[in-house]
């Protein structure tokens, strides 16, 4: 279960999100929804793993939720949150023996999320918001293909056994995922304000 869809985020953080108090219930749940894409992305980016992605974030604002009564207001609340994901993500190394990464990998890490996140805030529409977008709106085959190969980084023989189907199959499925993304970001990006989502047909 997840609190919210990536494809239902915003193309950038509106600036009156400065002014949100965690503390209050409403602000909270919104300043989940206007974060939780960046904070996918950092957790993703510190295990690997998708999926492991989704529950690091998840636990993580339920944590956030508990001890919102500890957050400083004069801290930045995006800050704070990476904080929690970082350990939560350790809490996954130790249990599963993972590899740690090292102090300044993990400060590259945030700091590339960091500036995604002010450029947001400042209105900067990037092309990683639209990528988001339109990978939410394929077919789920094309997707689940797409996230093996490219996010949980299988090779191609472990994506095939892990979908069930021929290699062959897997090919043919990245190169019309790879058509119908290159279609939809065509579109958002010559449409800055499009009235809505193009839609992805298999």
């Amino acid at each position: 279960m997840h609190l919210v869809r990536i494809s239902d985020q915003p193309d950038n953080l509106p600036k009156a999100s400065e002014a949100l108090d965690p503390k209050r219930d409403g602000d909270f749940a919104e300043l989940v929804r206007l974060h939780h894409s960046e904070l996918l992305v950092y957790a993703r980016a510190l295990s690997h793993d998708y999926s492991t992605a989704c529950d690091i974030v998840q636990e993580s604002f339920v944590i956030a939720y508990e001890k919102v009564h500890t957050f400083d207001v004069t801290r930045d609340f995006a800050t704070w949150m990476r904080g929690i994901v970082r350990n939560k993500w350790r809490e996954w190394l130790r249990k599963n023996n993972r590899y740690e990464l090292t102090d300044g990998e993990i400060a590259s890490i945030d700091a590339d999320v960091a500036a995604w996140q002010a450029k947001r805030t400042e209105g900067s529409s990037t092309l990683f918001d639209a990528l988001e977008r339109c990978l939410s709106r394929l077919p789920e085959n094309l997707k689940e293909a797409v996230y093996a190969c490219y996010f949980e980084g299988r090779t191609g023989e472990e994506a095939a056994e892990k979908l069930s189907i021929g290699p062959a199959a897997l090919r043919k499925r990245l190169q019309r995922a790879r058509q119908l993304l290159k279609q939809c970001l065509d579109q958002k990006l010559e449409s800055p304000s499009p009235p809505s989502d193009p839609i992805i047909e298999s």
